[in-house]
């Protein structure tokens, strides 16, 4: 028999039956099983193994001393992070077992009774292979929705996400009543170093910014860059004078020179901040208002102005 999953998978048996787990062992080695084998007779020594080790596929027996199944299936997915296929095996031909376990995660089922050499290697590497490929699409997936979530240039959030995160920061401030800053800025001079060094020097200035902006080291504050060279942010402020401290860090690190070639290119930054909810509590409301007060920053020579408070 030939199979395309490596020789160096490994594979964790648990059952509490140590005839089963040898039945299990020796059909699996009869059909030309090559990786390593582990066995396990209770769901703390299963969780024990995983703790000290990965495997490519679980065989889980359905009935174990002092724990179900279902539920110790619900635990393995918790340790090992979704990264092994889980395959029910029960003494019993239940496809109502068989639809619950699917159900909470395994990926396949299998009677004892019709564990054979051959059927139970095809099930196994199978599952291995499935489980390979629904990783795969998931990781696709998730470079797809980074993409179109993302700006290439910078690797901030773009648009669409800045758009998706403020209404989700209205809803959560609503429930909790917890506030936060909106932040609208856009680079002074940028406009002069693209016409006079070219537009490669305009990009690495603004991916030099959007680098520096994502180390600025707080947790809960989110940048990102709608294009050109306007930014936004999501602050994690409450009040005027916590967001005037994030303002100004942001102007510093904006304000420093940047090398391209031989050149040193110096952009500046102007802000306008608007406070979730005394400066509006929507997402239009905020971005209006932190929209207007970038222009009056502009006017000014702070570079950073706030909102008026909402009539």
């Amino acid at each position: 028999m030939t199979s395309s999953i490596p020789t160096n998978c490994h594979i964790l048996i648990i059952d509490d039956d140590s005839v089963d787990r040898r039945a299990a062992h020796r059909a699996l080695s009869q059909a030309g099983w090559t990786g390593g084998i582990a066995e396990a007779a209770t769901g703390r020594e299963a969780l024990a193994l995983l703790a000290s080790r990965s495997f490519d596929c679980i065989l889980l027996d359905y009935h174990l001393p002092g724990e179900d199944g279902l539920n110790l299936l619900k635990n393995l997915q918790g340790r090992t992070e979704g990264k092994a296929p889980v395959v029910m095996l029960t003494g019993e031909g239940n496809e109502m077992v068989a639809v619950e376990a699917m159900k909470r995660g395994a990926l396949d089922y299998l009677p004892k009774s019709m564990m054979g050499p051959d059927l139970l290697f095809h099930t196994v590497t199978t599952a291995i292979e499935r489980f390979r490929l629904q990783w795969e699409l998931a990781q696709a997936e998730a470079r797809l929705e980074h993409l179109a979530l993302h700006d290439g240039l910078t690797g901030l959030g773009n648009r669409s996400l800045f758009m998706r995160d403020l209404a989700s920061m209205v809803a959560g401030g609503r429930r909790h009543s917890q506030g936060f800053c909106v932040m609208v800025m856009d680079l002074d001079r940028f406009k002069n170093a693209n016409d006079v060094y070219g537009h490669e020097a305009g990009d690495e200035v603004l991916a030099e910014l959007g680098r520096r902006f994502a180390s600025l080291g707080r947790a809960n504050d989110f940048f990102y860059r709608l294009g050109g060279d306007e930014f936004t942010a999501l602050i994690d402020a409450a009040d005027v004078s916590a967001a005037a401290r994030v303002g100004h860090l942001i102007a510093q690190a904006a304000s420093g020179p940047v090398r391209y070639q031989e050149h040193e290119i110096c952009v500046g930054i102007s802000i306008g901040a608007a406070l979730f909810p005394g400066h509006g509590a929507a997402s239009e409301t905020l971005l209006r208002a932190a929209d207007a007060a970038m222009y009056r920053a502009k006017r000014g020579s702070t570079g950073l102005a706030f909102a008026e408070a909402e009539p």
